[in-house]
C-alpha cells in the first residue's frame, strides 16, 4: 500500500514539476514578443510610427495566441499614419479570429486549464472587440465604402451578455449602448440614401439627451468634412490581491472628465459645440460588467491553489514529527501538494494582455465648411494636445472623412496626402457618395 502511495505521490509531483518547467519556458518565449511589441508601442507614443509599425509586422504574422493582439495594435498605428491598406488587412485578420469558433478549444484550452491562461488565443473584453469593428467601419466609411462600413459597424453593436452576478452561469442578451458605432451606422445609412434607416438609427442616438446635435439628420445631411479624432487612453487591466483577479483602471472618477475639442480652420475657429461632446467613455464602459469579459475559472483556481498550498504545510509538519515510512509517505505527500499548489497559483495569475493603444473617446465631427484645402487644426487647450494638417481636401458633393490620433510628440503640421497614402495608387479620393 505505501509503495501505491509512494509511486502516486511521485507521479503526482514529477508531473506538477513539468508543469512548471512548461511554464516557465512559454512565459519565456511569451516575454520576448511582448518586451518587441512594447518596444513598438513606445516608438509610437514617441512620434515614430514606422519603426512601431517595423517591429510589429513580424509579430502579426505569428499564428500563437497574441495573433489577434497584434493585429489590433499593427491596425491601430497604421490607421493613424493613414497606411489604410495595413490597417485594413490588420482589423480583418484580428476580426476573423475573435468571431471563429473553437480557436480556444483543445489543445489550447487544455494548456490554459493546466499550464497557463495566456495560451489562450487572445480575443479581448467586449469593448475591446466592439472597436475592432468600428476601426474597420472607419475605413470603409473613409474609402466611400459605405455598404462594408454599414456591415461592420453593425459588427460592433453586438448583443452583450447582462449575468445576474460575477459567478453565475445564466444570462441574458441586451441590446448594445455602444454610441460611436450607431453613429456612423445611422451616417452609413443615409450616404447609402436609406433614410428611413438612418433616421430610424440617428432616432436611438437621439434618445441620449447630451447627443441629440450629433444625432441631427440634416446636420450629417449637409456634412462634407467628417472629422474622427481619437483622445486620451484607454482601461488598463491591473491585477489585485494575489494577482488573481482583474479590474479595469482607471475609472472616471480618477481621472476627470473629458476635455472637448475646438476645431480651427484657416487660423479661425469653427463652431463645434453642439457636436464636440464624446459619443463614449471607454474608461466608464469597462467598468460595466456587460462589457468584460468572465473570468471566474481563474479565481476558482486560484482559491484550489490556496488550499493545496495549506494541506501541503500541514502535510509537512506532520511528516517532520513522524518517522519511518510513515513519515516519509507524509512529506511526500507535502511537496506533491506544495507543488501542485504552486503552479496552480501561478497559474491563475491574470491574463492582463491589452490593446494598449486604445482612446478613452472617439469624437465624431460632422462638419460644414467652404470646398477646398484647408489647413485643420484640431485641439484640447485643457490638456495641452493638439494636431494641425495642411492641404485637407473639402469636396463640394459628398463627404471626406480624415482620422486624428491625439497625442503629444504627434503635433505636427502634416501634409496632405501622407506618405502612406502618396505611395499607394488609386488611393481614396476625398469626394463623392
Amino acid at each position: 500500500m505505501t509503495k501505491c502511495v509512494d509511486k502516486f505521490v511521485g507521479a503526482t509531483l514529477v508531473s506538477s514539476l513539468r508543469g512548471i518547467v512548461l511554464l516557465v519556458l512559454f512565459l519565456g518565449g511569451c516575454a520576448q514578443d511582448q518586451h518587441q511589441a512594447d518596444r513598438a508601442i513606445q516608438s509610437f507614443y514617441a512620434g515614430d510610427a514606422a519603426a512601431a509599425i517595423r517591429q510589429l509586422q513580424p509579430l502579426a504574422k505569428k499564428t500563437n495566441e497574441n495573433f489577434v493582439l497584434n493585429n489590433v495594435r499593427l491596425g491601430s498605428i497604421a490607421l493613424a499614419s493613414y497606411d489604410l491598406d495595413a490597417a485594413e488587412n490588420a482589423f480583418l485578420s484580428a476580426y476573423e479570429v475573435i468571431n471563429s469558433t473553437g480557436v480556444n478549444n483543445g489543445g489550447r484550452t487544455l494548456g490554459a486549464v493546466l499550464v497557463d491562461e495566456k495560451m489562450k488565443v487572445w480575443k479581448g473584453e467586449p469593448y475591446e472587440r466592439a472597436m475592432v469593428n468600428f476601426y474597420l467601419g472607419v475605413i470603409y466609411y473613409m474609402r466611400h465604402d459605405y455598404n462594408n462600413a454599414r456591415a461592420a459597424f453593425e459588427n460592433a453593436l453586438f448583443k452583450l451578455r447582462d449575468y445576474a452576478d460575477e459567478n453565475a452561469k445564466a444570462y441574458k442578451e441586451v441590446e448594445s449602448n455602444f454610441a460611436p458605432a450607431l453613429l456612423m451606422l445611422a451616417k452609413s445609412f443615409q450616404r447609402l440614401g436609406r433614410e428611413d434607416l438612418a433616421k430610424a438609427n440617428f432616432d436611438k442616438l437621439g434618445n441620449k439627451l447630451m447627443l441629440k446635435g450629433l444625432a441631427d439628420f440634416d446636420r450629417n445631411a449637409e456634412s462634407n468634412l467628417l472629422l474622427v479624432v481619437d483622445f486620451g487612453y484607454g482601461p488598463r487591466k491591473v491585477t489585485d490581491f494575489d494577482g488573481s483577479v482583474v479590474r479595469l483602471a482607471p475609472t472616471p472618477m480618477e481621472v476627470g472628465p473629458i476635455q472637448r475639442p475646438m476645431v480651427w480652420i484657416d487660423g479661425s475657429p469653427l463652431w463645434v459645440d453642439s457636436v464636440n461632446l464624446p459619443p463614449v467613455d471607454l474608461l466608464a464602459l469597462a467598468q460595466d460588467r456587460k462589457w468584460q469579459s468572465l473570468d471566474t475559472f481563474r479565481a476558482v483556481k486560484s482559491g484550489i491553489g490556496t488550499g493545496l498550498i495549506a494541506g501541503g504545510a500541514f502535510e509537512g509538519l506532520r511528516g517532520a514529527s513522524g518517522e519511518g515510512s510513515r513519515q516519509r509517505t507524509d512529506l511526500m505527500v507535502a511537496g506533491g501538494l506544495l507543488a501542485t499548489g504552486l503552479l496552480l497559483k501561478a497559474t491563475s495569475q491574470a491574463d492582463v494582455r491589452q490593446w494598449e493603444l486604445l482612446p478613452r473617446t472617439v469624437f465624431i465631427l460632422p462638419l460644414k465648411v467652404p470646398p477646398g484645402k484647408h489647413e485643420i487644426n484640431v485641439s484640447f487647450p485643457g490638456a495641452d494636445v493638439r494636431q494641425t494638417w495642411r492641404n485637407l481636401e473639402v469636396p463640394t458633393e459628398g463627404e471626406a472623412t480624415y482620422y486624428f490620433r491625439m497625442q503629444r510628440w504627434n503635433e505636427g503640421p502634416f501634409d496632405w496626402p501622407p506618405p502612406a497614402m502618396a505611395q499607394v495608387s488609386g488611393a481614396p479620393s476625398t469626394g463623392g457618395n
